[in-house]
């Protein structure tokens, strides 16, 4: 996965980002069809996550968004590729693979006082035992619906939005991080 671009401070409480360079495809199709899940699986050298609110990592992030939708997170530079190979492999199933990376952008947010801002504008109980490495959810997020998912490294997050509201959700982010509560001012990496 793309790292987002360092411009942190030494001192900071919370690190927010953009991740560079991603590519998104919405993939449908029916769980209970195997050949589509195997052609999908092939394609993508990874499972396809089929427990509720998880996501796989390899080449790939592929999350789940439903019963039978998932969104790939992929290099920018390999999506249409990814998508075509997904199209061909799934031919003759009832599936469908979207191209949607113009309208999404992934940001991270890590450090030690990520949940802490997070809980500010968002729902979700994200204690690590409840929300730990691998899940994800549909969520809002100061007013943005987004897809929030627990990074394998502690304290980090990967949200995904609407491009819309990207610079939004990134002021909203940075100005969470200014409450008088003791968390150090955000730095954008």
């Amino acid at each position: 996965m793309s790292e987002a671009m360092p411009e942190s401070a030494p001192d900071a409480g919370v690190d927010i980002g953009m991740l560079q360079e991603r590519g998104f495809l919405n993939v449908r199709l029916d769980p209970r069809d195997e050949h589509a899940v195997k052609a999908a699986e092939q394609v993508l050298a990874q499972s396809l996550p089929l427990a509720a609110n998880t996501y796989s990592s390899g080449k790939h992030r592929v999350y789940w968004l439903g019963p039978d939708e998932w969104l790939v997170e992929t290099d920018a530079g390999n999506a249409v590729a990814l998508g075509g190979d997904l199209t061909e492999a799934l031919a003759g199933s009832s599936a469908a693979v979207n191209n949607v990376s113009g309208g999404h952008v992934a940001q991270r947010l890590s450090g030690p006082e990520s949940r802490t801002v997070l809980a500010k504008g968002c729902t979700l109980d994200l204690h690590p035992k409840e929300f730990r490495p691998g899940h994800c959810a549909r969520t809002g997020l100061a007013r943005t619906t987004i897809l929030l998912a627990a990074d394998s490294e502690s304290d980090s997050y990967t949200i995904i939005a609407a491009r819309s509201y990207a610079d939004y959700l990134r002021r909203w982010l940075t100005h969470a991080t200014r409450k008088p509560t003791g968390i150090r001012q955000a730095h954008w990496v």
